[in-house]
């Protein structure tokens, strides 16, 4: 698969694992609110280069998808369904208030989920229900739990649509596996990793992140990079290679060529030193239920999140997508932009 989508937050974050994915993947996208679009100085400042650069796709859901209204019913259902453990979540949530002694001063125990990226009636059960809590007009407060499943529902209900990979550089073992059958799951857990250890081992991390000039070698070196990429994916790919096996150790070797000769490419385009290996000790890529390619593996998951995800995705085809291009980066030709603080 060419094509990465970003989760579960809107912002890329400036890391090593970041600058291996913009070189490995053909496009990088991230779910993005329509609020974004026209301010972009929400954006943190690396993510907002990001964007400038079109290194990285914002992606708006109420756009790509074409019911999105239609997602908030089978979550609900799924909510509603003795597998997801209300009780449970709810302890989880209300530990903010534990040390409190004003009320007022309540601060649920979750991250933020802007408002704009679901409908309003999948935020409005959720606060009935005692999971959420409205934070301002723009985002909710959501127990932890749920936000990463929400979160990874809406990432692969996107990444199954746009033929994008739902990735990210936190690992949520719980959900990430309820959404796909044992076997799927291990087997997508060794190809991920295998496919992980090959990029921090081989593709150099040059010391400058220059994202003018990362963009540059993209496009100046795309030709190398492919053939990388369809080297690695053979590897990852192929069952009979385990990881740390002495087929894999060789075939590692294999690709030193390949590894210098991106390092000379790197020197030449003056990035600077460059690195291997793990520099800020990133945890690696998740994997999303669109991994798995069929419906078939979908239902094999046999879980209620998983036949939430089976639901939508029967709504939603890969035919007649919404194209971007007018809306993508119509914020970042603001003038404003120009005097945003970096």
């Amino acid at each position: 698969m060419d094509n990465l989508l970003y989760y579960p937050y809107i912002n890329v974050p400036r890391t090593d694992w970041t600058i291996r994915t913009l070189l490995y993947y053909e496009t990088i996208g991230s779910i993005v609110p329509q609020t974004f679009f026209y301010e972009p100085n929400n954006y943190e400042p690396f993510m907002r280069e990001l964007v400038q650069n079109e290194l990285v796709i914002p992606i708006n859901p109420m756009e790509v998808l074409d019911r999105p209204y239609e997602l908030s019913r089978p979550f609900i259902d799924y909510s509603n369904s003795k597998e997801f453990k209300l009780h449970t979540r709810l302890r989880s949530f209300e530990r903010g208030r534990f040390g409190r002694i004003n009320e007022n001063k309540f601060r649920p125990n979750g991250p933020r989920i802007n408002v704009n990226k679901f409908d309003n009636e999948i935020f409005n059960h959720l606060e009935e229900i005692g999971l959420a809590r409205r934070e301002n007009h723009e985002w909710f407060i959501v127990e932890q739990r749920t936000a990463n499943e929400l979160m990874t529902y809406l990432a692969t209900i996107i990444g199954k649509k746009l033929d994008y990979l739902p990735a990210t550089d936190k690992f949520f073992k719980s959900h990430t596996r309820a959404t796909m059958s044992k076997k799927i799951f291990i087997s997508r857990q060794r190809e991920q990793q295998k496919r992980e250890t090959i990029l921090t081992q081989l593709i150099p991390f040059p010391e400058k992140i220059d994202l003018v000039q990362l963009r540059r070698f993209k496009e100046k070196h795309r030709d190398i990079l492919n053939a990388f990429k369809t080297k690695v994916e053979l590897i990852a790919l192929n069952s009979t290679i385990e990881e740390e096996s002495p087929l894999f150790i060789e075939t590692i070797k294999d690709l030193e060529h390949s590894k210098l000769e991106l390092s000379a490419k790197m020197g030449e385009s003056k990035f600077g030193q460059v690195f291997f290996g793990t520099v800020c000790g990133i945890i690696s890529s998740s994997i999303g239920l669109a991994t798995a390619g069929t419906d078939g593996a979908i239902i094999g998951g046999a879980t209620a999140l998983a036949g939430a995800i089976y639901a939508v995705t029967q709504i939603e085809n890969n035919a007649d997508i919404p194209n971007q291009n007018g809306m993508k980066y119509l914020a970042l030709l603001d003038k404003k932009l120009s005097k945003a603080r970096r």
